[in-house]
């Protein structure tokens, strides 16, 4: 009886790779529509989720930007023109990626991200926060800002969703055009409400200027020198010049800087004669000051 039993398996296990393969050439027609099912049901489910994502985006992003709307309008300064530079270059960035989106939809996703991330990080570095780093995470150039700035409420929440939402559009499955131009749509006005916020600008004006440790300006200080630098504050339509001692030679005039310090080095009561004043007034410097070593922001771009 037991050699019949073994029989039997050995023929089981002999025809069971058999028999698969038949089932499977009978019903290959079902069994491929049954994984077709599974696979729409699971590629409309990632849909669903994507759209959702995306109108909370959108609906995040019209508050935020309701938000930016309300805040104190920045005052036009003196000088219009450095102002109207500015939204050309602001406009050519919105443009371009506009242009892109009819080429590439994912593509123009691509740049505008690189373009918020670049903002924030042009923003952290004119207010001192971004401590001496090239590249700063989106993540935590959300929170710094947040805190800095006290954001409006829905634009820290829109740039967060907005990253989630690019991370699945690019790096997930294929999905429709509509969907990234619907995240483009949002994003773009991220940008330009972050292109809003009121910052300081520092620009400049005039390097390797002499420095001196007596009120005559007899006795010039060696191991530096000032670099005044026109301060703008689009805030308060306000404009100043100001001098920092800095040991630093990579200053260009007209060039727009980080405002970052070198806080080991410090120099004590200066002097200078001031350009700015006709026949070159002698001009208390600074009291105390560290060494300013802002880098320019195009550099940081």
């Amino acid at each position: 009886m037991d050699e019949y039993s073994n029989l039997i398996k050995a023929i089981a296990t002999f025809l069971w790779p058999s028999l698969t393969f038949v089932v499977v050439l009978i019903f290959r027609r079902e069994i491929g529509d049954a994984i077709e099912r599974l696979k729409k049901g699971k590629l409309f489910g990632q849909e669903v989720e994507l759209h959702n994502n995306l109108e909370t985006l959108h609906q995040s992003v019209s508050r935020a930007s309701d938000e930016v709307a309300s805040l104190p309008k920045p005052k036009e300064l003196e000088n219009e023109d450095d102002g109207q530079h500015r939204d050309k270059e602001d406009d050519e960035v919105i443009r371009s990626v506009i242009h892109e989106a009819s080429h590439s939809p994912k593509a123009a996703l691509m740049i505008l991200a690189a373009e918020i991330e670049k903002e924030a990080r042009l923003i952290l570095a004119s207010v001192g926060k971004i401590d001496g780093r090239s590249h700063i995470p989106i993540t935590q150039a959300i929170r710094v800002l947040d805190s800095h700035y006290g954001l409006p409420r829905f634009l820290s929440s829109s740039l967060n969703l907005f990253w989630d939402t690019r991370n699945k559009l690019i790096h997930g499955r294929d999905t429709e055009d509509g969907n990234v131009l619907s995240a483009l749509d949002s994003g773009i006005t991220i940008l330009k409400s972050l292109q809003a916020l009121p910052r300081q600008l520092n620009i400049v004006y005039k390097t390797g200027v002499p420095i001196y440790s007596d009120p005559d300006c007899q006795h010039e200080i060696t191991n530096a020198t000032g670099v005044i630098l026109e301060s703008r504050s689009n805030e308060y339509a306000q404009f100043c010049y100001r001098i920092f001692p800095t040991t630093r030679s990579h200053f260009e005039e007209g060039r727009s800087v980080a405002w970052e310090w070198n806080m080991n080095d410090i120099w004590q009561d200066a002097w200078y004669r001031d350009p700015l004043e006709p026949g070159g007034a002698i001009k208390l410097a600074w009291n105390s000051s560290a060494e300013f070593i802002g880098r320019h922001l195009d550099d940081l771009g």
